[in-house]
Parts: C-alpha cells; structure tokens; sequence
C-alpha cells in the first residue's frame, strides 16, 4: 500500500507541475489511484468495524506491529481460555466432593471424559477417554490421572452407559486388564458407573464411584436414589464440559432408563 501512495503523490507532483494538456491526461489514472486507495481503506474499515482502526491497519500500521497485534490477541485468548478451564475444573471439583459426600461409606469417585484421538493407520479417529478429575475419602487413594488410554478398555460397560442406564460393576468384571489394575491398585472393590451425558443425550464419559473391600455400597431404595443423584450431576458435568469445549466424542448417545 506504501507503493500505491507513493504512486498517488508522485502522479499529483506531475499533475501541478504540467500543463492543461498532461493534467486531462493523467486525470484518469489519478482517479483511478484515489478509488484503489478509498476501497482498500473502506475494506480495513469495515474488518475492524472502526473507521480509526481501520484506517490505522490500512495506512500506518507496519508488518512488525501487525504481528505485536495478532500476538496480544492470541495471549488475551488463551488467558481468557485458562480462566474458563479453571472455572470449570472448580465447578468439576465441587460436584465430585459434593457426590461422594452423598455416597455412603464410598472411598473415591472418578471422572472419565471420552474424546476423538489421534488419526491412527486406518485414517480413522481413535476413540480414547481422560480420567481428569477425582476425589477421594480422607484415607483413601484417589486413583492417577490417566490420559489418551483406549476407549476399548470400558468395551463391557459402554452397551449400558450408552443407553443412559448404571450399572455396578465388581472390580474383577472388569474386562479390561488395565482397568482391573488401576482398581485393584486402588483398593477398590466394586464401582457405580453412571453416564455422564448432556440434555440431548450426547455422551461425554462416565461418572464412577467406588468402594474399597470392607464398605459395602448401598442396596434397594438407597441405591436407586444415589444413582439417579450421580446422573443428576453428570448432567451439570456434561453442560460444563460442553461449555469449554472438551467433550469432543461426537459418536455416543445416551437413551436414558
């Protein structure tokens, strides 16, 4: 744009210093510069929606300061991306301690996120799950934070979660030999495993709350009402998760009882 207005100068540096004849000759390619040079700054205008800020990217601003630009943005983007995450995660938090307070003699209760993986060989999407969060019961082991495992490991446990139905399930059902030691490694005994999905039944993972040997989990009545509590807040869960972008599994649906 700097040759255009040089360009532009020099042409009406001619102009003045020639005759009648020269200027009628040059006048058209003079108009010709002066609309280039409206349009070019209508369009900064109109992409900045500010006819200064515009006209300063048009005009006045050099590569450099472009750049300095673009790099605040993306720095105020990704600070404002932190600070939903960490709102997020605290609500996440609460949830969980408030649910294993509502479970009875339960020693831990684990969030599992189920998302889109890698493309592998096949050039398809690896399904693979996150445990991102837990809490655990004063002498209790919360369990490791897991990530990018294969969402084949919960293969015995999907059929149900998908269809919106708990289930639970004994550490030694567990197909998945991984999964059995994580659990056995925890000390837990036997875990209810309740979906986690959002109002349109999407599923984002899985809420489990476990009890060691010794603590036996509640039966009947007692059971139902924990279970229909667990997936009350797996619902808050998924619209969190939503919100922030990170329930990226776009192929599960959960039917509901």
């Amino acid at each position: 744009m700097y040759e255009v207005i040089a360009l532009f100068r020099l042409l009406v540096e001619v102009c003045a210093s020639a005759g009648p004849t020269v200027r009628r000759t040059l006048a058209q390619p003079v108009l010709t510069v002066c609309l280039m040079t409206v349009v070019y700054g209508g369009m900064h205008v109109l992409r900045e929606e500010s006819l200064s800020g515009g006209l300063r990217v048009a005009f006045l601003d050099s590569e450099a300061s472009r750049d300095a630009r673009k790099r605040e943005l993306e720095n105020a983007m990704m600070q404002a991306e932190l600070r939903q995450f960490t709102k997020s995660n605290r609500l996440i938090e609460k949830s969980l301690e408030t649910l294993l307070e509502r479970a009875a003699g339960a020693a831990r209760v684990r969030l599992d996120v189920f998302h889109n993986g890698v493309i592998g060989i096949t050039g398809n999407g690896l399904l693979r799950y996150d445990v991102t969060n837990t809490a655990a019961a004063p002498g209790h082991s919360s369990g490791p934070l897991v990530h990018n495992q294969p969402l084949s490991d919960w293969g015995s446990v999907l059929p149900a979660l998908l269809a919106g139905r708990w289930q639970m399930v004994r550490t030694e059902e567990f197909k998945s030999a991984s999964v059995r030691a994580r659990f056995e490694a925890m000390g837990a005994s036997i875990s209810l495993l309740c979906p986690v999905a959002d109002v349109q039944g999407k599923l984002a993972g899985a809420l489990i709350v476990s009890w060691d040997a010794g603590n036996a989990p509640p039966s009947g009545a007692e059971l139902q009402s924990l279970a229909t509590s667990v997936q009350h807040i797996g619902g808050q869960i998924a619209a969190v998760l939503d919100l922030r972008g990170a329930s990226g599994w776009s192929g599960g649906r959960a039917s509901g009882d």
